[in-house]
């Protein structure tokens, strides 16, 4: 760990197009990689814990979302915030750099 930042997935293994589930120091995580950029938020649903790396992502338009497989609450894959409920709390959104060929994440400011 170096200054917040934690590694958690090599660039390599990560799919464009393909939300990924991952282990991060003991918080599930999910990715998703573009062509463009990496995303990286909390992979539960702050409604009922609903694993949001199953549901349908959606990139285009006004901002990349997730959409929770569960009840349908959408999450910014940006900042987490929960952009349609039932869930009216954010996800943690994480801060992304590529280390060695290591995705390595921390904590975005609040």
């Amino acid at each position: 760990m170096d200054d917040g930042w934690t590694a958690a997935f090599p660039f390599e293994d990560l799919s464009v197009g393909k939300a990924t589930a991952v282990d991060v120091a003991g918080e599930a995580v999910l990715l998703y990689r573009t062509d463009e950029q990496i995303f990286a938020i909390g992979n539960r649903c702050t409604h009922q814990g609903a694993p949001l790396h199953r549901g349908p992502v959606r990139i285009g338009g006004s901002e990349a979302t997730v959409t929770c497989p569960a009840h349908g609450s959408v999450f910014g894959l940006a900042d987490g915030r929960a952009v349609r409920g039932p869930a009216s709390s954010p996800v943690p959104a994480f801060e992304v750099r590529v280390t060695s060929g290591i995705i390595e994440l921390r904590p975005s400011p609040a």
